[in-house]
């Protein structure tokens, strides 16, 4: 019989716990340590990438100026701390003095300035920049930040790592998306990338950890690099990923299937790292191509899927069902627009396409090959709208390829994804993508413009937290998102390894192999 999701939580328990960072006295200097990932690196550039095989690497290679720590607050990375003006117009940044890039470099006010400006240009979520009004350099170790009005979720939105302000050198201001040198601050640097194999980064020698921690904070924290490298291999296939783990290969895995997760629990050699809340499971909808610039369609389509039956064979059983854009938990959870999540009626929804004046158009779903959650989610919703008469294609390519249609409005209606949201990332980054201007949708919707508008600068939290309702509801309502349910994920690593702590992102730093 197989394991259910909730099984393999409750017998992880104890094994994550085992996880903690052991005493540092403890732990060994040097070794190399093999991750193994579900999907290739389309690029290093995290100014211009949503790919979480791309953050897997770079943000043990690069750092912000703020960040989030354990608990998802803002707290201080390249910055030494921030003082906020009166009025709340006005952030300056003092920032950490002997912070040096891989090339040896010493980082300035002049970086960050740079860095800034690039993200403002081509930056993947740039919209959090909207409320500057001028970025300042005063002075070689000060960094100012001008708004045109109060913005009291300011430091929430460029801290989350889906909004990766990463520091690089001044030198690479002028590069576009994906062209720029892989040169940061962090713990390791690069020192192979080979497409479709591996990254290898190497312990930076010259890092100076930040005294103000004691140990690991989230993306900030006291950070050291004990290992020699880290070679993060691309094993597509989950089974040979858990096979390396078990022959010792791998010394860490992402995403370790539900039912070799209950095999793996005998296994005194290995401890699973449980991720409750890992990313929403679901689609963007292309409001500007035919039929889905169509809402009845739309409607249609949101009505007759049945997401238990997507999520079951998607994530091999380990998810939950619930209406929320962020988890449980949440101080920003909310259930509003929960009548149109998971309403399963096939034959409503063939009235709404009647009502819509459908005509057999073509409907094009693209997915990629690359993570197989999405695949499969892609290959039952496929199903399921057939069944209410639908013509449906299915185009599947590789993530890097995926991603460049995506921005194309014309080849699809459909583009499945995951959308990070939830502890380590935040309400106002969650879903930025429907906002004006990125507008995965291609259409805007002035009237969420308007809510989000709200959600950023409201200065009462309380208040904050009903237009996030409103949100939530907007996006439901005129189905800018379809959202399948919430995936969990299982990581599992070696005994002997030692230091390492479950995070969205795999954290390289204090980590070291034992004996």
């Amino acid at each position: 019989m197989a394991l259910t999701r909730r099984e393999v939580l409750a017998g992880t328990a104890g094994a994550a716990v085992l996880a903690t960072v052991s005493p540092a006295a403890a732990q060994r200097r040097g070794g190399d340590l093999v991750f193994g990932q579900e999907a290739s690196v389309p690029t290093l550039d995290m100014h211009f990438s949503t790919s979480v095989a791309t953050r897997n690497t770079a943000m043990n290679m690069y750092e912000m100026l703020v960040t989030r720590d354990e608990r998802n607050a803002p707290v201080p990375d390249l910055a030494e701390r921030w003082e906020i003006s009166s009025d709340g117009l006005t952030y300056s940044f003092p920032l950490r003095r002997g912070v040096k890039f891989h090339n040896g470099k010493e980082m300035t006010s002049a970086d960050v300035l740079a860095s800034w400006e690039r993200y403002q240009r081509i930056g993947i979520q740039r919209r959090v920049l909207a409320a500057v009004e001028k970025l300042e350099a005063p002075d070689a170790g000060t960094f100012v930040v001008r708004l045109k009005e109060r913005q009291p979720t300011f430091l929430d939105n460029i801290s989350a790592f889906t909004t990766p302000i990463t520091i690089h050198p001044a030198e690479e201001k002028d590069k576009e998306g994906g062209r720029i040198e892989p040169i940061g601050t962090g713990p390791y640097r690069l020192a192979e990338f080979v497409a479709d194999s591996h990254v290898l980064i190497r312990r930076f020698d010259d890092y100076a950890p930040n005294t103000n921690h004691q140990g690991t904070d989230g993306f900030a924290g006291r950070k050291q690099a004990l290992l020699d490298s880290v070679r993060l291999r691309l094993v597509r296939e989950p089974g040979a990923r858990v096979a390396g783990l078990e022959t010792g290969e791998l010394h860490i895995v992402e995403d370790v299937p539900t039912q070799a997760a209950q095999r793996l629990r005998n296994n005194r050699d290995i401890q699973l790292l449980p991720l409750r809340h890992w990313w929403l499971h679901g689609a963007w909808v292309n409001h500007s191509l035919p039929p889905t610039d169509n809402l009845l369609v739309r409607r249609a389509i949101q009505t007759a899927l049945d997401m238990e039956a997507i999520m079951e064979i998607a994530t091999d059983g380990s998810y939950d069902l619930q209406p929320g854009l962020q988890y449980p938990g949440n101080p920003y959870y909310t259930d509003a627009g929960k009548q149109y999540y998971n309403v399963h009626d096939p034959d409503r929804a063939k009235g709404l396409l009647r009502e819509a004046g459908y005509r057999d158009q073509e409907l094009v779903i693209i997915t990629n090959s690359s993570y197989n959650s999405m695949y499969s989610a892609a290959v039952v919703v496929t199903e399921q709208l057939r069944a209410i008469g639908m013509k449906v294609r299915m185009d599947v390519f590789d993530w890097a390829t995926a991603i460049a249609r995506r921005r194309d409005r014309t080849t699809w209606n459909l583009w499945f994804t995951g959308q990070g949201t939830g502890p380590s990332v935040g309400p106002f980054t969650a879903l930025i993508d429907v906002v004006s201007p990125q507008l995965n949708q291609f259409v805007p919707d002035p009237t969420l413009d308007a809510i989000y508008a709200e959600l950023v600068s409201d200065p009462d939290e309380a208040a904050r937290k009903r237009h996030f309702a409103r949100f939530q509801e907007r996006v439901y309502e005129q189905v800018h998102f379809l959202k399948f349910g919430d995936l969990t994920k299982i990581q599992a690593a070696r005994r002997t390894v030692q230091g390492f702590t479950p995070y969205r992102i795999p954290r390289f730093w204090n980590v070291s192999l034992g004996g």
